[in-house]
């Protein structure tokens, strides 16, 4: 399993944190019931950190028994890969951080419904990204023990100076009492079902079956499984697999394959096994009467794979087929820029919600990495030239945000040739879109530097004023109009 592409907090653990942290519970009435209190207070105190760092063998041990008994601890730790290691030690340092404060418990004898607010660190914030290296578990690995120590210090000085980046969100929790303790709920029993299948194609000689034949996945919650191939003849074989959902209409609505083997061939030696990864994820939306997928992953030689003829073109024409292109570059408003001599933006990652009900904070967002490490912005300032930070093919799909976030920005100011600070005002907007098969959709984020220094302690700030949004050359939408 590729960890590389796995963040230690937020993005992939705030959604599981959202729905598995709880707030410090306020009882009053009699000792019993404030003991009750302080036994569900510790249970869910251990349970959050231990998901907020992704030691989900930790936190399974606190998951209701009438869960386990739907889903086993190996199915669990299968589909929720853990950090080890530096990664680990590093996070659990992260999770001690977690404020919970209350809003309500509604206690139902031997169930209860916990709403909670909660403050935790921004693990995507640029400040905590530069001082644990990206959140690359295999860079931090790699950490001697005092360079460790130096990380979790200079995060201590953050919290204690009050310039550690915080994210805060409302949710809440369900608990079961089960042999006088609290454990939480997840209901498990009624999560969407799916279940993935292998067949081999025209004469294929691969054995290919998934490593687990079902999934209980809880609408929102991202996961990971896996196939495994092995190749049966004496020679190499060169491969290709497409995957077939059903119901179709349901599951294209639904059911988001987020990475997947098969957008590339694959290459087995004679004998040789590889386990192949994929990353799904079941849409918070999904209606309750579909509480069930089929996904059918089919095998095929590479030059027998439907709707290609040759060996190295057919990928590449279903590939073209099946995706769209995603265009997103980068333009100055005009208002300040003349003040700056540069203005260099160093970009952090782009990130696309599927569906306008996601926090920032929320996992669930598909994060995608610029193809330029700086910009600067001065050279984009006549309304007419734009930096191209992005470009790529994408499955198919509508989005309603988009987040460009930034790792720093370094202003030179144009008169005195001395620094100018800028405040990153850039935030997530609202932007409706759609990526179709064979199109090519431009978004065009247009910054705004303001001069706010008439405003004490304002300065400069750069922000987003507003976007274009281009499918195949033609504008569709203009924000603020022309």
């Amino acid at each position: 399993m590729n960890f590389r592409n796995d963040k230690m907090c937020p993005s992939s653990t705030v959604r599981r944190l959202a729905v598995a942290a709880v707030a410090l519970l306020l009882w009053a009435g009699s000792a019993a019931a404030q003991a009750d209190a302080g036994a569900a207070r510790d249970l869910v105190s251990r349970y959050l950190k231990a998901v907020y760092a992704q030691d989900y063998a930790e936190a399974y041990r606190y998951v209701s028994k009438r869960d386990r008994e739907a889903k086993s601890e190996a199915d669990y730790l299968r589909e929720n890969p853990s950090f080890t290691g530096a990664s680990g030690e590093l996070a659990r340092g992260l999770a001690e951080r977690i404020e919970v404060g209350p809003l309500s418990f509604t206690n139902r004898g031997d169930s209860a419904t916990v709403r909670f607010d909660l403050r935790l660190p921004d693990a995507n914030s640029p400040e905590l990204e530069k001082l644990f290296a990206g959140f690359d578990p295999d860079e931090l690995n790699r950490l001697t023990p005092e360079q460790r120590r130096r990380i979790l210090d200079a995060f201590a000085e953050m919290a204690r100076a009050g310039s550690l980046p915080v994210v805060a969100g409302e949710e809440s929790l369900e608990l079961l009492k089960e042999d006088g303790r609290w454990t939480v709920f997840q209901n498990w029993s009624e999560a969407v079902r799916v279940f993935f299948h292998a067949e081999v194609k025209e004469g294929l000689p691969w054995a290919f079956e998934p490593v687990q034949g079902m999934v209980l996945a809880q609408p929102g919650e991202t996961l990971h499984a896996a196939y495994r191939a092995r190749n049966l003849s004496d020679r190499t074989v060169t491969a290709k697999a497409r995957h077939v959902d059903t119901p179709k209409e349901a599951a294209a609505k639904y059911l988001d394959i987020i990475q997947c083997f098969c957008f590339l061939r694959q290459v087995l030696e004679p004998g040789q096994e590889k386990e192949l990864p994929l990353v799904f994820r079941v849409d918070w939306d999904t209606p309750r009467e579909h509480g069930e997928f089929h996904v059918t992953y089919q095998f095929y030689p590479r030059d027998k794979f439907p709707g290609g003829n040759g060996a190295a073109a057919a990928p590449a024409q279903v590939m073209a087929q099946a995706r769209g292109t995603l265009e997103v570059r980068v333009k100055d408003h005009r208002d300040a820029i003349d003040d700056f001599r540069s203005v260099d933006l160093l970009l952090g990652k782009l990130r696309l919600a599927p569906h306008a009900r996601l926090r920032s904070s929320d996992p669930g967002w598909l994060e995608l990495a610029p193809q330029m490490e700086s910009m600067d912005l001065t050279r984009y300032k006549d309304g007419k030239a734009a930096a191209t930070v992005y470009r790529g093919a994408l499955a198919p799909g509508g989005f309603a945000a988009v987040d460009l976030q930034l790792a720093e920005i370094r202003g030179i100011l144009a008169k005195t040739g001395a620094p100018g600070p800028i405040k990153n005002a850039v935030k997530p907007i609202r932007l409706g879109f759609e990526v179709k098969p064979g199109a090519t959709t431009v978004v065009v984020l247009d910054l705004e530097l303001l001069d706010l220094s008439d405003h004490p302690g304002r300065g400069y700030e750069l922000l987003i004023k507003g976007y274009e949004l281009y499918e195949d050359g033609r504008l569709l939408r203009r924000i603020p109009p022309a």
